[in-house]
């Protein structure tokens, strides 16, 4: 069986990409912990849209000692990037102290160096002084950031809560990511017209409703949430591509991909060549079973949307659901290049290497999507891989504390998909019906099932009755 290829250090490309690693400058302070998190998102947040460039990583090191120079070059040469920032963050009294180096990761020569010392209200100041240093690395202008990414705010509790709320947004569990809603919320009570709260929120929101949310009444208020906040940003700004292409993706979640193609055709007149609209049009055209129409778009215009997480997982599943493993592979390869800890995509990707028998690699994905993602999809994943080695004894094992009501009702869209294919896997189609049933009837996505090839020929229900059986306890 043929098999896509490994992805290559992509050397022509190696000059746009960035490794930021921030840290506390004392381990065991919650708050520097949390300052120092904050900082390095909204620092690699803004690098990208200042330069559009690749921010290879954004974790953050847990010590001090972990911010050496050398061995961060050495991690940002195996990632094929070209500048490596390394930061230690302090708090004192009210202040953010960052010291901070930019080194060459080919030559391992520091560019520059330097402390910085602000109030906390003026962290503005800090991810500005950080993204001028990569500026002029690459020989930029400078940047001045649209009303979403500027944090000021007269109020220093919206400020504190909008900063907390930064140490969860990247989450996949929903634990974390109803911490980052709290806090978010607390900073927009304390300022109703925090913007960069109110953006925070509806990506928070779309987060929530891609991974961890399945349940209709849930899902129903992020909807409200998420267009409420996106809408205050538009107001202020009405042509801002990224609150248009959260505006759609809002639409989209709530069952309305007629209301999502005006809005990619408006984002393609407003940014012609952005990632957003050519992955949004495909999205609305995925919603209403244009599948082949969808994924011809986004191959036309691989060359922006390579540059794009979710364009590429977007693209992996068109792949994977025309019959394409090995290009799904291929692109999720690139999604994994691109943002090494995006947990997502290394599901996905041992699913399909479950069919390429790439069993090896595709273990070691699981592992990944364990330590990066959560538990469950480390589990989810591997069991596709005994699938495809005939292991359906250490496949029960895997999938058994997963069909419990409790987990089925806690899952989301993807875990549901996943445990039903496991299910169909064993032979087990009325287990597999049972988990397809916990999916909502006003899910947008389920019509999807139809199309999916984890469970072709399993015979889904003509049309939802209401009623969902339950699971055993």
């Amino acid at each position: 069986m043929r098999s896509a290829a490994p992805l290559k250090p992509d050397t022509t490309s190696s000059d746009s990409r960035v490794l930021i690693r921030f840290s506390p400058g004392l381990a065991t302070n919650a708050e520097d912990a949390f300052l120092a998190r904050a900082l390095g998102t909204l620092t690699a947040d803004r690098i990208q849209q200042a330069l559009n460039v690749d921010v290879r990583s954004r974790g953050i090191a847990a010590g001090p000692e972990q911010t050496d120079a050398s061995s961060a070059v050495a991690e940002g040469r195996v990632l094929g990037v070209r500048f490596v920032l390394v930061g230690t963050v302090r708090s004192q009294d009210d202040r953010s102290i960052v010291s901070w180096r930019l080194v060459d990761a080919r030559s391992g020569k520091e560019m520059s160096n330097g402390t910085l010392s602000q109030p906390v209200s003026a962290t503005d100041s800090l991810v500005g002084a950080m993204t001028a240093t990569l500026t002029r690395a690459f020989g930029k202008p400078t940047y001045v950031p649209p009303p979403q990414d500027r944090v000021s705010t007269p109020s220093r509790t919206a400020l504190l809560s909008y900063m907390r709320a930064l140490s969860e947004v990247h989450a996949f569990d929903r634990a974390h990511l109803l911490q980052a809603d709290s806090s978010l919320q607390a900073a927009i009570t304390a300022d109703p017209k925090y913007v960069a709260a109110r953006f925070r929120m509806a990506e928070l929101s779309v987060r929530q409703l891609d991974w961890v949310e399945q349940r209709d009444a849930e899902r129903s208020t992020l909807v409200r949430k998420g267009l409420w906040s996106i809408g205050s940003v538009l107001m202020r700004d009405p042509l801002n591509p990224r609150a248009l292409a959260l505006m759609g993706r809002l639409y989209l979640h709530s069952g309305k991909p007629q209301l999502a193609l005006p809005v990619a055709a408006a984002l393609e007149r407003v940014a012609p060549s952005s990632s957003e609209a050519i992955t949004l049009r495909a999205q609305a055209l995925r919603a209403v079973g244009r599948d082949e129409e969808a994924l011809r778009g986004l191959r036309a215009s691989s060359p922006v949307t390579e540059r794009s997480v979710n364009a590429l997982m977007v693209r992996a599943d068109l792949e994977r659901r025309v019959g394409d493993p090995i290009a799904a592979c291929r692109v999720l390869n690139r999604a994994v290049a691109l943002d090494p800890l995006f947990a997502p995509a290394y599901v996905w990707r041992a699913v399909v290497r479950s069919t390429l028998g790439e069993r090896r690699e595709g273990w070691s994905d699981a592992e990944v999507a364990t330590r990066l993602g959560r538990e469950d999809w480390g589990e989810l994943a591997g069991a596709f891989i005994d699938l495809s080695v005939r292991d359906t004894l250490r496949t029960k094992q895997r999938i058994k504390p997963l069909m419990t009501r409790a987990a089925l009702e806690e899952a989301g869209w993807m875990d549901l998909l996943l445990r039903a294919a496991v299910s169909y896997g064993l032979n087990t189609p009325q287990q597999a019906m049972l988990v397809v049933r916990q999916i909502p009837c006003t899910d947008p996505r389920r019509p999807q099932l139809a199309r999916e090839p984890l469970l072709r020929y399993l015979k889904l229900p003509a049309e939802c009755s209401g009623a969902k059986p339950q699971p055993k306890a």
